[in-house]
């Protein structure tokens, strides 16, 4: 992610304090860059040090690029690197370098008066950001969060990107230890919060359903003391009573009567319409998007369209128009033809409350028979063996076949004798057996975590 924010002498002063009072006056940074590849000319290069790379291994190529300043940890010798070129351009040398990212980051968002939305959450942040941010789009011109780059990196290098051309952003904020959320609050400075929902996410920092409440309402939190607007979900008991707490508070629901609370309703492939009766603000939409998952992204996103005094035809147009991104062999609830099949692709990733959502829309999906392969959840620590026990029941009940791949599936089957359940070790043997069911009214959704590349099944089946 490129960017061109400029930052002079003072704002340098305010961003590094005294570890930038040596810098030239006449210093003018063009944009911040943590990749030699994409850095111009006159950007500032922040070395970043990470499990598997580290940015101070080439300072010389952002040099050599013409890097106007080089931002380094108190690690590296920069006397050592002066003495071993010709020339040079300033270092700014600080304690960590990814909290100066955020710094330079959080200075600059200080220069904007739009709406920020702040989007955090156990499941869906991403699909919902990329509906909000399409929804917004119909008349704003929306800075948004590109795919999940939603940390301690993404987060900041998305707000550099802020120009005045812009009229309303859209940023995902994720977390995966605790404090990371209100870290990336104090960075963004939303106006608007959302959390999509709790649900067991990085149990292992997290520890439980508590700790995860702690660490994404730490939003709720950054709203409250900055007279934020926070939209709350009211279909989720450990959020809506939160909705108490704020003066400026807006529910939003499917099954709860919250302020915002459309009528779902499915076509004959899955496809959600949306039918929302709120005074002026009416409007019904058919979304080309599939599963109940949609629905709860445009109920988000129909209360943030709302916060914002949005025209009701402008959202249902955006409603209509959105097409979910295909990724490249997986992907979020797309519909797929593998041979006579009807595949629900949901590789993308996977826990506890998006596998109940994903099951849940393929028993909405017209067929006469429903098949579902699950890989393993990650992450989820402790609570592992309970919740694949859990979500192998919850499929079980809901289809007529469940292929299931890796060992935290095949250890939580042992505990209990479920019919229609296949375990398997390879990606290679469920394809094997889904080439059984190859044929017309046979519908299958694929979904496990990322790293399970569920993915892989599928492309068995094109060989």
């Amino acid at each position: 992610m490129t960017n061109a924010a400029s930052f002079t002498y003072e704002d340098l002063q305010r961003i590094a304090g005294s570890a930038a009072a040596h810098l030239p006056q006449t210093i003018v940074v063009a944009g911040i860059s943590t990749d030699t590849r994409t850095l111009v000319s006159g950007n500032a290069f922040i070395a970043l040090r990470g499990e598997r790379l580290d940015g101070h291994h080439h300072v010389g190529m952002a040099v050599e690029r013409g890097a106007a300043l080089v931002v380094v940890d108190t690690d590296f010798d920069v006397d050592a690197f002066v003495r071993s070129v010709s020339t040079a351009p300033p270092f700014l040398v600080v304690d960590s370098t990814l909290q100066c990212l955020g710094s330079f980051a959080w200075h600059h968002r200080r220069r904007f008066q739009i709406p920020v939305i702040a989007i955090a959450g156990a499941a869906g942040k991403t699909s919902t950001k990329d509906l909000t941010a399409h929804v917004l789009s119909e008349t704003l011109r929306v800075l948004k969060t590109e795919a999940n780059y939603n940390n301690q990196i993404g987060t900041p290098l998305t707000l550099l990107q802020l120009t005045h051309e812009h009229e309303a952003a859209v940023i995902e904020i994720g977390t995966n230890e605790p404090g990371e959320i209100e870290i990336l609050c104090a960075m963004v400075q939303p106006t608007i919060g959302l959390i999509t929902n709790i649900g067991k996410e990085h149990l292992e920092k997290l520890i439980d359903l508590d700790g995860v409440e702690r660490e994404e309402t730490a939003l709720f939190d950054w709203l409250r003391d900055h007279n934020g607007l926070a939209l709350v979900n009211a279909d989720d008991d450990r959020l809506a009573k939160y909705a108490t707490t704020f003066v400026r508070c807006i529910t939003f629901g499917i099954d709860s009567g919250a302020d915002i609370h459309p009528h779902i309703s499915f076509d004959s492939e899955a496809h959600p319409a949306i039918h929302l009766v709120h005074g002026t603000f009416t409007l019904r939409a058919q979304m080309q998007a599939v599963g109940l998952a949609a629905a709860y992204n445009a109920t988000c996103a129909l209360a943030v369209a709302w916060a914002l005094q949005l025209h009701a035809a402008d959202v249902q147009r955006a409603l209509a128009s959105y097409q979910p991104a295909i990724g490249h062999g997986y992907a979020r609830m797309v519909v797929e033809q593998h041979g006579a099949m009807t595949v629900l692709n949901d590789c993308y990733n996977a826990n506890p409350e998006s596998m109940v959502m994903a099951l849940r829309t393929l028993q909405h999906y017209p067929a006469q028979k429903r098949i579902a392969v699950l890989g393993d959840m990650r992450e989820l620590g402790s609570a592992s063996r309970e919740e694949h026990i859990h979500i192998l029941t919850e499929a079980s009940s809901r289809c007529d076949l469940v292929i299931a791949l890796g060992d935290e599936f095949r250890e939580a089957a042992q505990s209990f004798d479920l019919p229609h359940v296949i375990l398997h070790q390879t990606h290679r043997g469920c394809a094997e057996d889904l080439e059984q069911y190859n044929h017309d009214g046979v519908v299958v959704l694929v979904k496990g975590s990322r790293g399970m590349q569920m993915e892989r099944i599928l492309s068995e089946l094109l060989h």
